[in-house]
């Protein structure tokens, strides 16, 4: 009935043009989950407000999203009746029923899980949200609902873990980061000034121009991760660019996933981005965009709430 009556307050208002910075009220807690092939990420916002989060392993896909959600709630002290609707997305989502625990579910397309959740995150009217997990997805996204997956590139960190098995046969990102800060990209990349001599057009001289271009015989591991990191970084910082650029967002680029919590990716996606004067933020909490994005999803469609 509570749900019912606050419906009746909007009811003059069109579902379509509920824009991400307005709250819609029926639903009182909603805990949104991520369901992703190595982790499951939980958030429960109330009323709007993020008030929890946490991290477990992805095991089974209802398991985690169970053992998440009871995670969560310990750790708030929260009975299992206060959650009013699972909101779910992610790769392990497929695999969840109509319900979990009694719970509704509601299962939200990742791509605008990833639009909606990282317009939240910023408070931006618009944004190119790149999404940094095993691969790269870009989305654009706009305040007044449309979400829009305009590319993206196989190039993330399945590719630095795939890469560093191989080449340096290790296969622990840490360490691999930890590495990788040890490193001489001198020693493995071939940069313009090696070939110029200097600068070229808006290319530094210090800039890459062919990744794994001068691999030294005396090149350590940490060198080699090094160069791994750096091409990585590079390609994605690229096709952002190039993705900001064609649809004026270069203002706008917000960084999100598991990889965005990288200092040394971060880092060179950011000097690519310089070059093409494209301003990039990472925000608080941006592994957690998914989750976000899921529950704030689902208040902004109330319908589909209302279905179950």
């Amino acid at each position: 009935m509570r749900i019912l009556l606050k419906i009746l307050k909007i009811l003059g208002k069109p579902l379509s043009n509920l824009s991400y910075d307005r709250v819609v009220e029926e639903v009182h807690l909603i805990v949104g989950v991520d369901v992703g092939g190595s982790f499951t990420k939980a958030v429960a916002l109330d009323d709007g407000k993020l008030i929890g989060l946490c991290t477990v392993a992805t095991t089974e896909p209802i398991a985690a999203t169970s053992g998440a959600l009871g995670k969560l709630l310990s750790e708030l002290s929260l009975p299992l009746k206060e959650v009013e609707v699972l909101a779910v997305s992610g790769a392990g989502s497929r695999f969840l029923g109509a319900s979990i625990l009694d719970i509704p579910v509601v299962k939200v397309n990742e791509i605008e899980a990833i639009g909606v959740g990282g317009l939240t995150l910023t408070g931006k009217d618009k944004a190119l949200v790149v999404s940094m997990g095993t691969g790269t997805a870009l989305v654009a996204a706009y305040k007044d609902g449309v979400i829009r997956h305009i590319g993206g590139t196989g190039v993330g960190g399945g590719t630095i873990r795939g890469l560093a098995r191989l080449i340096v046969r290790r296969v622990n990102f840490e360490l691999l980061e930890d590495m990788a800060g040890r490193g001489d990209l001198r020693k493995v990349d071939l940069t313009v000034g090696d070939i110029a001599g200097g600068s070229v057009g808006i290319i530094p001289a210090e800039a890459t121009a062919s990744n794994f271009g001068k691999v030294d015989e005396d090149a350590s591991e940490e060198d080699l991760a090094a160069a791994i990191f750096n091409m990585v970084g590079e390609v994605v910082g690229v096709v952002v660019s190039l993705a900001a650029k064609a649809y004026r967002l270069e203002e706008d680029v917000v960084l999100v996933g598991k990889l965005a919590r990288s200092k040394l990716i971060v880092e060179r996606v950011r000097d690519v981005c310089r070059l093409f004067n494209v301003k990039v933020e990472v925000p608080e909490n941006c592994d957690y965009c998914v989750a976000i994005g899921a529950a704030r999803w689902v208040q902004t469609h109330p319908e589909q709430h209302l279905k179950r």
